[in-house]
């Protein structure tokens, strides 16, 4: 039986270097942007759903100079 909560734990694969790594996500969270922990790159990671222990993860689009 799974039980539900409120934090998501998985991994991604850094789409720039190649780095595995796992991270959480609140789950009422949409996405979190993160920063590689091998190379730096800010990335964007989104849940592939509850039952996923893969997280989808893209480089973040840069945010607008205020």
């Amino acid at each position: 039986m799974v039980m539900p909560t409120d934090t998501l734990y998985g991994t991604y694969r850094c789409p720039v270097c190649g780095h595995r790594d796992a991270v959480e996500l609140r789950a009422d969270d949409e996405s979190r942007i993160i920063e590689c922990s091998y190379c730096d790159t800010q990335l964007e990671i989104t849940s592939r759903g509850a039952d996923s222990a893969r997280f989808a993860v893209q480089v973040a689009a840069p945010r607008a100079a205020s």
